[in-house]
């Protein structure tokens, strides 16, 4: 009985984990955003990194799924912001796809390169986590800009409007360098201290 309820606990434990983590994500989309100046810095991609790592690709693309999702909602209801809802109203489909595609895989592939990658050593493991803590944001960002860029561009070029696209993709990579140290350095101390504390059960 004792040996059935331990070898169970790592099942039990990577959906609550991940519950927790889903619950965290949905907590920073619609309720934290950090001011920098003329930058508002988001912590959505670093519970997706986390669970990447820690979870394997499967978990980690669902984490980006509820990203996605979060992220898709709050366009609906007017907080993503005047471009996001002028791209809502030319094509919500589109607008739904860029929104929630690039999330899912940017909890996706890291997690299935964080399995590929050397870990047979403390220095190898956080390097590994590091690169993939850091290739989350960068996913993130390219992915969302590049589909905004193939979606969008010809909907909006003669518009008023379209010259804004250059101002935010500026502004929008800014944002991924502080997003990416960000996940880089915290998103590599959070997996090391839970992989310590949890190994057991992952």
């Amino acid at each position: 009985m004792t040996k059935s309820k331990k070898n169970a606990t790592p099942q039990f434990f990577k959906p609550v984990f991940t519950a927790l983590l889903a619950a965290l994500i949905i907590l920073l989309t619609f309720f934290v955003r950090i001011p920098l100046g003329p930058l508002t810095i988001t912590l959505n991609c670093l519970p997706v990194a986390i669970g990447s790592v820690l979870l394997g690709p499967l978990y980690g693309a669902v984490l980006g799924a509820v990203f996605g999702l979060s992220s898709f909602i709050m366009t609906l209801t007017g907080g993503g912001g005047p471009l996001m809802t002028m791209l809502l109203g030319v094509n919500p489909f589109f607008t739904f796809v860029m929104c929630f595609a690039p999330r899912v895989i940017c909890g996706w592939l890291p997690g299935l390169l964080f399995k590929a990658l050397p870990k047979n050593s403390k220095t190898k493991w956080l390097a590994s986590s590091a690169i993939c803590c850091g290739l989350t944001t960068l996913l993130n960002t390219v992915g969302f800009l590049g589909l905004m860029w193939i979606f969008f561009r010809g909907s909006l070029t003669n518009m008023p409007t379209a010259n804004i696209f250059v101002f935010i993709f500026a502004l929008a990579g800014l944002n991924a360098l502080v997003e990416f140290a960000i996940n880089l350095v915290f998103g590599t101390a959070i997996c090391r201290a839970m992989y310590v504390v949890t190994k057991n059960k992952l």
